[in-house]
């Protein structure tokens, strides 16, 4: 009886020990116990294991002694932790900082990139090959102070940056839209005697920082309204419309919320009709 009595002791003692997982067990293991990586099984000291098939299943019981709040972790899984990502194909885990804003404001101040609009403002400069160098030379400083460190998806600098870099992809490299970007050069010095009212229909101050998706989508479309009929007035209805498109394209990326563009415009009499329509009948 007392063999017994102490056998079932060592039994117990022994389960309960299952239940334990020290950090360097678990980072090379996961969540399971030594004997239920082995089938369930447990070999005595001295004695030799004559079974045949010995599987790496985990045993059902297992689930039984895990934590509350934890599970069997697979052995091939890599995690990360809050506030880390996963670094290259190696696995390697690296932890990633908040970016300080500063930098983003200092590059971005060298254009006076305060707003939306003042990305599309970049059209009017006096001379768009010097005007495109130095954005490609503020993109590149802002790129290098970002690249260890993250920015929030409603960083507004960072939103910032992305019309800026819309802006040198579209003007400054050609763009996707072939059309569109030769027509803004080609009204490139219209553009220039446009700077006043470009300046004009900006928004209210900070009215893309509101939260109201009303307000600040229906500021989005004025703006937008209000380049093409001013536009339309000085540099033609072609130009105008080019300028809304480049202007609604380019805002949206600077902006945290998302707005639809007005599909109708605003109606404008084209100041320069053609002149074949201009010839008597």
């Amino acid at each position: 009886m007392d063999k017994k009595r102490q056998k079932k002791q060592y039994e117990r003692k022994l389960q309960a020990t299952q239940a334990i997982w020290f950090p360097w067990y678990y980072h090379h293991y996961g969540f399971e116990s030594h004997s239920n990586r082995h089938g369930g099984k447990t070999t005595p000291a001295g004695a030799t294991d004559k079974s045949t098939a010995v599987t790496n299943k985990p045993n059902k019981d297992c689930f039984k002694t895990c934590p509350p709040g934890y599970e069997l972790r697979p052995k091939d899984a890599v995690t990360c932790p809050p506030g880390y990502q996963l670094k290259g194909k190696t696995g390697v885990v690296s932890a990633l900082r908040t970016c300080n804003d500063n930098a983003l404001v200092l590059q971005l101040a060298r254009l006076y990139v305060v707003s939306p609009e003042r990305i599309v403002l970049l059209l009017a400069q006096p001379q768009l090959k010097e005007s495109c160098a130095e954005i490609a030379d503020v993109l590149d400083r802002i790129r290098g102070a970002t690249s260890n460190c993250m920015l929030a998806d409603d960083n507004i600098y960072a939103k910032l940056a992305d019309g800026l870099k819309y802006y040198k992809e579209e003007v400054c490299d050609g763009g996707a839209n072939k059309k569109r970007c030769a027509c803004l050069t080609e009204a490139h010095s219209c553009f220039k005697d446009l700077r006043t009212d470009m300046i004009e229909c900006e928004g209210p101050a900070d009215w893309y920082e509101k939260r109201n998706a009303n307000k600040v989508c229906q500021s989005f479309n004025d703006i937008l309204d209000c380049y093409y009929t001013r536009g339309a007035l000085l540099c033609g209805l072609e130009a105008a419309q080019q300028l809304r498109s480049f202007a609604a394209d380019s805002m949206r990326r600077a902006m945290i919320l998302s707005c639809d563009v007005n599909k109708r415009l605003p109606h404008v009499t084209d100041p320069m009709p053609s002149f074949s329509g201009l010839m008597p009948t």
